[in-house]
């Protein structure tokens, strides 16, 4: 048994990258011996899913109205489970976690998962400079934010992509899943898999796609995912006249399927990333990317190798990248080649795992 028993703490609600994110990382550090715990409010969706997989979990509110009694909630569980290590990953688990953490005497890292505006403030700074003992952030381009714009030691911050399951996305069948979707064998299906968010870009997908039709049959677009900008889509879809286009499947836990259904996997972010688990999945299902130059796309997508890059917010290069992967059947199996022969080398589960047990050793938890 590992002599390190791991806390880990999320006080989201919501269920996409990040949270998937933490609950794979927190089974793959099981599955290698370590005593894995999550705390986190008992509404959130990870609470119920983190137990559904056999991961301890304690019910701890989060919110402002119960900052105090979450620390000494989380005293409690450090001292009673002999906790080596907190790991929090958004903002107000991060206070009372840390806070938790150094009154217990036990070390914090603190994960950063996306790359939105920082906030510069004292307190800020003092969290990520002097309380947390070491900072995880999922792109490089994060990491570079903390050490430029918070003055954290770079030897203390440490980029760690997300890792995959490479057999799942590579070996599942979209033949059914464009069955299922009414698609027709023949056409060409892009795919975009992204909580319904505004910073997603899916109205400027929506343009680029309207652009690129411009009277072309056998094209189809499957929008996977649930969110709020779900009835905000739907009516741009209609006011495009792309209804006939386009397929919206709601939230679907056979992410594998639906990716594999796609000849050209998309992602339109203007804001907020890291390295989206979408690219990588569908790195690793051999689809050709089409992605924004926004926080940590540019470090998945080599220009032209495994993908084309984009501008955010920006229709006409949209449209000129989806038309020239439309067009060329040869490239695209080209560029999914190329992406998955890295996304198994670089990007795979055991990579990722290996190199938090590298931080854990370099900052001193082994």
């Amino acid at each position: 048994m590992k002599s390190i028993s791991i806390l880990h703490t999320e006080a989201s609600n919501g269920w996409g990258g990040q949270e998937i994110r933490i609950l794979n990382e927190m089974l793959g550090l099981k599955g290698r011996d370590y005593r894995v715990l999550l705390a986190t409010p008992p509404e959130t969706t990870i609470y119920r899913k983190a137990g559904a997989h056999g991961v301890r979990t304690f019910p701890v509110s989060m919110d402002g109205a119960h900052f105090l009694s979450g620390v000494i909630r989380l005293l409690s569980i450090i001292r009673k489970h002999k906790i080596s290590l907190i790991n929090t990953h958004s903002s107000r688990d991060s206070w009372i976690g840390t806070i938790a953490g150094r009154l217990a005497g036990v070390r914090v890292i603190r994960t950063r998962h996306i790359s939105s505006q920082l906030n510069t403030s004292p307190f800020t700074k003092l969290l990520y400079r002097r309380l947390c003992h070491g900072v995880v952030t999922t792109a490089r381009f994060i990491r570079d934010q903390i050490v430029e714009e918070l003055g954290v030691a770079p030897e203390r911050v440490f980029s760690i992509p997300t890792g995959i399951d490479i057999n799942r996305f590579r070996n599942a069948n979209g033949t059914e899943m464009r069955r299922e979707l009414a698609i027709p064998e023949r056409n060409v299906v892009i795919g975009i898999a992204a909580v319904l968010r505004s910073w997603k870009g899916h109205l400027e997908l929506l343009e680029a796609l309207h652009l690129a039709v411009n009277g072309r049959s056998g094209v189809n677009l499957v929008i996977a995912g649930e969110g709020p900008r779900r009835r905000v889509i739907e009516k741009k879809i209609a006011e495009l006249g792309l209804q006939e286009h386009v397929r919206m499947t709601g939230h679907r836990e056979d992410i594998e399927r639906i990716i594999q259904a796609f000849d050209i996997a998309v992602l339109s972010s203007y804001a907020s990333e890291g390295i989206p688990q979408f690219l990588l999945q569908a790195m690793a299902a051999g689809k050709p990317l089409i992605g924004t130059r926004v926080g940590g796309i540019p470090e998945v997508i080599e220009d032209g190798v495994n993908g084309l890059l984009v501008p955010p917010r920006e229709c006409d290069p949209m449209r000129k990248a989806l038309t020239l992967l439309l067009d060329d059947p040869e490239k695209r199996r080209l560029m999914g080649q190329a992406g998955y022969e890295r996304a198994a080398t670089e990007h795979t589960a055991s990579v990722m795992l290996d190199r938090m047990e590298t931080v854990y050793s370099i900052l001193g938890f082994n």
